[in-house]
């Protein structure tokens, strides 16, 4: 029983920082993610005391609140030389200490109870909270009850998301949740793919893929940026399998077959609640309206593609082009676009810095954990895939990478045996 309410516990803490939220009673206070973070920041220095290491700050802790920092420094200067006062981006590289410590707490607890920290336990904790926040939207659409005891905990503002009619899952919705979202599918898919304690497990294989197929079915319904991610992690099994190749791998069969199976079974569910609900076949409608369109006109086309054809705004003089109007928020120049309002910010100078730290992320992380090599490249797609529709970026999930020991990462990478875990 204890180690039951641990494990809800470390569920918790990913849950709070991975999707944060700000308490109802408490709206102006800081969030779940600011809370962990100071939390983390504690428990960091407690460890680094205990080990007698002073405070030692890993090169890529170093490297990235570089980035971060330079990138705070030109958002400042856009600020300065253009007389604003948008200060969105100016604080990135509080942003970025608040990201990384507030997954230090789960990842320290789930070392505790597990004896160590795995790409494949995390991606089971995450995969569980990821699920829990969809199954919340449909029981938040259809049960006032449900509804009102959610939003007694988590702040939203229910006027907007009752003007516009959208999915809300307990803690997360909109273009938020669905990068999330899609960030948690690849994960699976790689991990899926690499890790041999997964495929030897019918069990592991089965909740996996169920839950990948949920995700990408509900999620949908809440954001359909979650489509990028769910496109992405097929991809990857396709590659790893070699599916591409029409010969699957012989240590892939069971793996695909499986997928297969349930992929089918699925369909089926789908097709059966389009055909006998009308509310799940609006809401399928909206989830997959690009498939819909491509089945129906021959092309592939949404509402929101629709919008976003028109909101490709550019800055229109050179000193823009090259250090930004110093302009994010308050929806000044009708763009939601993530690469114009970026630039819009801080110019080609403050993007330039931005993408390149995220091409750091996924280079480094992709040589230090060479097995998941191709999950860090994904990530690398995925954060100029969504670009194009948002300005978010996905250091969310980078995050509970900063935080291996060394003996963690060689036993990631067979240099030393990883025992054998009966648990999660």
């Amino acid at each position: 029983m204890w180690k039951v309410l641990q494990v809800l516990l470390i569920a918790v803490f990913v849950n709070c920082s991975y999707y944060s939220f700000s308490f109802a009673a408490f709206p102006n206070a800081p969030n779940t993610k600011m809370l962990l973070a100071m939390l983390g920041l504690l428990w960091f220095l407690f460890d680094s005391w205990r080990r007698g290491k002073g405070v030692p700050f890993s090169p890529t802790m170093l490297t990235g609140a570089i980035f971060a920092g330079l990138y705070s420094l030109v958002n400042l200067i856009a600020i300065e030389i253009n007389d604003t006062n948008d200060y969105s981006y100016a604080n990135y590289l509080t942003t970025f200490f608040v990201w990384v410590f507030s997954v230090y707490p789960a990842l320290s607890l789930m070392r505790i109870v597990h004896g160590s920290i795995t790409i494949p336990r995390i991606t089971y904790y995450l995969t569980a909270v990821t699920v829990f926040q969809c199954v919340t939207a449909l029981l938040i659409d259809n049960y006032p009850a449900f509804d009102d005891f959610c939003s007694s905990i988590v702040f939203w503002s229910l006027e907007f998301f009752a003007s516009i009619d959208r999915l809300r899952c307990f803690s997360t919705a909109l273009d938020p949740a669905g990068v999330r979202f899609a960030l948690v599918l690849i994960l699976i898919a790689v991990t899926i793919c690499v890790d041999e304690q997964v495929q030897q497990s019918s069990l592991r294989l089965y909740l996996l893929f169920i839950a990948y197929l949920l995700i990408s079915g509900i999620g949908n319904m809440v954001a359909r940026t979650t489509s990028s991610g769910m496109g992405l992690g097929l991809l990857m099994l396709l590659i790893h399998s070699n599916a591409v190749g029409l010969k699957v791998r012989s240590s892939m069969v069971r793996t695909m077959s499986i997928f297969g199976g349930l992929l089918l079974i699925a369909f089926g569910i789908g097709i059966y609640l389009y055909n006998t609900s009308d509310y799940y076949r609006g809401m399928l409608e909206f989830a997959f309206e690009g498939f819909f369109s491509l089945f129906n006109k021959g092309e592939f086309q949404t509402s929101s593609t629709d919008v976003l054809a028109t909101m490709w705004i550019w800055p229109t003089d050179m000193q823009t082009w090259i250090i930004g109007s110093g302009l994010y928020g308050s929806f000044k120049f009708g763009t939601d676009i993530g690469y114009c309002r970026l630039i819009l910010y801080s110019g080609l100078v403050g993007f330039g810095l931005f993408a390149l730290s995220f091409i750091y992320y996924a280079f480094h992380f992709a040589n230090k954990f060479r097995p998941y090599r191709w999950l860090f490249l994904a990530y690398l797609a995925m954060t100029f895939i969504i670009w194009m529709k948002v300005s978010t970026d996905i250091m969310m999930i980078y995050a509970f990478f900063f935080w291996f020991t060394k003996q963690e990462e060689d036993a990631i990478n067979g240099l030393i045996p990883l025992a054998q875990d009966t648990d999660v």
